[in-house]
């Protein structure tokens, strides 16, 4: 009888150790801070690598703000392979609206933040515009719009939207998932939304 219950108590605690692990916990708003600008960090790199970038002051989804982001959401999902249902969902959440990019990020180079008032001044002047802009930021790749990064709960899965005009209809908009590996974020998969 002691050899039954000691057996069937040592089988309960065998199965206690090896049963499935408690799901990851939502990470906090300072976690998703650090690693959103790790992801601009890793993507303005893996794009560009230009000493300095013109970064508009609000994020935006696409060419519009933030008005299309459900429907090329549902795009982007379709045309992207293993993209974690928790990313996508978290960037529906944090792109719910227009936020302000923060001017105190470290993104291993230099940046300005651009305003719509301050673009609309370089272009309206009685000058080419586009000449204008890079006699002001000569090392800028051109003026780029971010929205806020996507995570999966791990925080090893990131989507982030980003679309960079250089000049006179020439520009992209591109969807980018990116995995972190050894504790760097690597590009994975992109889409492009938009290209003039």
């Amino acid at each position: 009888m002691f050899k039954k219950f000691f057996f069937f108590f040592l089988a309960v605690i065998l199965a206690a150790c090896t049963g499935t692990p408690a799901p990851a916990s939502t990470p906090s708003a300072e976690q998703m801070d650090v690693e959103e600008q790790a992801v601009y960090a890793a993507l303005l790199r893996n794009l560009y690598s230009a000493s300095s970038y013109v970064i508009m002051v609000l994020t935006a989804t696409g060419p519009v703000g933030v008005e299309d982001t459900a429907s090329t959401l549902d795009h982007i999902v379709q045309n992207m392979h293993a993209v974690d249902l928790e990313t996508a969902d978290s960037f529906r959440v944090r792109n719910d609206a227009v936020y302000p990019v923060r001017p105190d990020m470290d993104l291993g180079s230099g940046y300005v933040l651009l305003s719509q008032g301050e673009m609309s001044q370089i272009f309206s002047q009685n000058r080419d515009g586009w000449q204008l802009f890079y006699e002001q930021n000569p090392d800028a790749p051109g003026i780029t719009t971010l929205s806020r990064v996507g995570f999966n709960k791990s925080l090893d899965q990131a989507l982030v939207y980003v679309g960079t005009i250089s000049h006179w209809l020439a520009g992209a908009g591109t969807y980018i998932l990116l995995k972190k590996v050894d504790g760097s974020w690597i590009v994975d998969q992109q889409v492009m939304t938009w290209i003039s």
